[in-house]
């Protein structure tokens, strides 16, 4: 399974968990869990849709570049 299958995955069981999450929350929510070591590219920036559902295409268009590249090179953090 690919990050971006996995990462989608994750976005589905915190939705299943905490219907009451809005959906940049869930999605951030995945990230962080699966890949903490991104969090910090996220917190503040226009791509930080925890805070607000409007930036989820700016996240979502960087979630998939960073786990596309993260695929291709594993170790680098």
């Amino acid at each position: 399974m690919d990050a971006i299958s996995r990462y989608l995955d994750l976005v589905d069981e915190i939705r299943q968990r905490d219907p009451s999450q809005r959906e940049g929350q869930a999605h951030y929510n995945a990230l962080r869990m699966g890949w903490p070591h991104l969090e910090a590219q996220v917190v503040g920036t226009d791509r930080d849709c925890y805070s607000s559902d409007r930036a989820l295409p700016a996240f979502l268009t960087w979630v998939e570049q960073v786990l596309t590249n993260n695929e291709r090179h594993p170790n680098t953090p």
